[in-house]
């Protein structure tokens, strides 16, 4: 694929992605909504007594009967290359083990290769997206006055944008926090993700083929 191929690809995909910016820790649509994302761990349900799992699935119906607004539950599977880790394995300096701990490191090393030969090694992870919709477009929002020059319809639509945020924070925020509250009773963990976080998990869903690079 030439330069000018890869250029008229990136360009149609960005067209046809509803993401118009991520600024302030949340993410801007093209339709003018705004949405905040919470990651959050997980707990192996089936490993727990059974009052725990009782206790469980009474928290997060408290969570979701607490709920006067939308929220959205994501659960992302990606591909893990462990590879790296075979490779420590392997290099591990075995000269001071022992014959017995030199064969388990060995038998550990091979049934983690035979693993991710036989099997694809996936990771999860956990979203709760919180979304804002305005009830109206803010007025205008696509329309500019033709005389304007370049600098002043920048400077509108930076205004506007702003404004939007505004909104979307005050509304943001305290769900945000009743959710990560609601999370904490169920003994998980939540954060907001932030730009950079946000960025790279929009990367990732759209370069799928570069997640094993990454280590």
């Amino acid at each position: 694929m030439n330069i000018k191929d890869r250029a008229r690809t990136t360009t149609s995909t960005q067209d046809h992605l509803e993401v118009k910016n991520i600024v302030d820790d949340v993410v801007i649509t093209k339709s003018g909504s705004v949405a905040l994302v919470i990651q959050t761990n997980a707990i192996n349900f089936d490993l727990l007594a059974e009052y725990e799992q009782d206790s469980k699935i009474y928290a997060f119906a408290g969570l979701l009967n607490s709920l006067n607004f939308h929220i959205q539950i994501l659960i992302r599977t990606q591909r893990v290359d462990i590879s790296n880790y075979i490779n420590y394995l392997k290099n591990q300096n075995r000269d001071n083990m022992s014959t017995g701990l030199k064969s388990m490191l060995n038998i550990y090393t091979l049934f983690v290769q035979n693993l991710i030969v036989e099997n694809n090694v996936l990771d999860k992870s956990f979203y709760i997206v919180i979304p804002y919709n305005p009830a109206a477009a803010i007025p205008g929002a696509n329309l500019f006055d033709a005389k304007k020059t370049k600098d002043e319809q920048a400077t509108q639509r930076a205004m506007k944008q702003e404004r939007l945020l505004e909104k979307a924070k005050i509304f943001l925020y305290p769900k945000r926090d009743h959710i990560i509250k609601q999370l904490g009773r169920m003994g998980l963990m939540g954060h907001q993700l932030v730009n950079q976080e946000l960025i790279t998990e929009f990367y990732t869903t759209y370069n799928p083929e570069e997640e094993g690079n990454n280590g």
